[in-house]
């Protein structure tokens, strides 16, 4: 078993465009990866800055003959889609964070070994959930009530992370998470990297003196009000 990583540059970041890139490349591609495979082994998809500004990194995970197969099918159907869409795709590369020749052997490195497992779970059904919603964005986000899916994109999201959180609610508190991560998340989409080590302590600091404060605020205004209600 081994991995197939591939780098591919989305020149044009209209969200009409890319969701055209989900329905009518990624999800045909993904079709014949399960098809082909048996609904066996693992694929996700991410989006990186690197090697280009714009980068669609989709890997699978399966025997070498199976991943010979997905590099055939991805081949023609990049063809297929830039004869009717030449202005959206750009250059493709195989290979580990768009090194070409350096395959991806997977993160149990840096998850664990049995931590990689659940991961790659993780990886595989967000990205099953997240095509799905892309593909049909129009249902999601239509004035007419849907009954395949009520509710646009940031509902799923939102049930998505909540629901996670509250299942590990005994060990991550949802609201200190979300707040110690709006800063963090902020920082990379404005910067492109990750901030140093010092600058997330001083942020984790600040952020539970706000919240103590708020707390507090919060606190002394019910106080307030029952003792006029007394």
């Amino acid at each position: 078993m081994r991995w197939l990583e591939i780098n591919l540059e989305i020149k044009n970041n209209d969200p009409e465009m890319i969701r055209k890139v989900f329905a009518n490349f990624v999800y045909f591609l993904v079709k014949d990866f399960k098809e082909i495979s048996s609904k066996k082994g693992s694929w996700h998809y991410i989006w990186e800055s690197i090697p280009w500004t714009s980068t669609l990194r989709i890997r699978f995970y399966n025997s070498n003959d199976i991943i010979e197969k997905i590099k055939q099918k991805f081949e023609t159907e990049y063809d297929n889609f830039n004869k009717s869409n030449p202005d959206i795709l750009g250059q493709y590369i195989y290979g580990n964070n768009g090194e070409e020749g350096e395959e991806y052997e997977g993160e149990a490195n840096y998850y664990g070994t049995r931590g990689w497992k659940l991961v790659m779970k993780m990886l595989e059904f967000g990205s099953e959930v997240a095509l799905e919603l892309i593909k049909n964005k129009d249902l999601l986000e239509s004035d007419q009530y849907s009954g395949s899916y009520p509710g646009s994109i940031d509902l799923y999201a939102d049930r998505y992370v909540h629901l996670f959180l509250n299942q590990l609610n005994y060990f991550i508190k949802e609201s200190e998470f979300l707040m110690k991560q709006l800063p963090f998340r902020y920082y990379i989409e404005k910067n492109g990297m990750t901030p140093q080590e010092a600058f997330l302590v001083e942020t984790d600091i600040m952020i539970k003196n706000y919240l103590e404060k708020i707390s507090s605020k919060y606190n002394q205004r019910r106080m307030t009000l029952m003792r006029k209600e007394d």
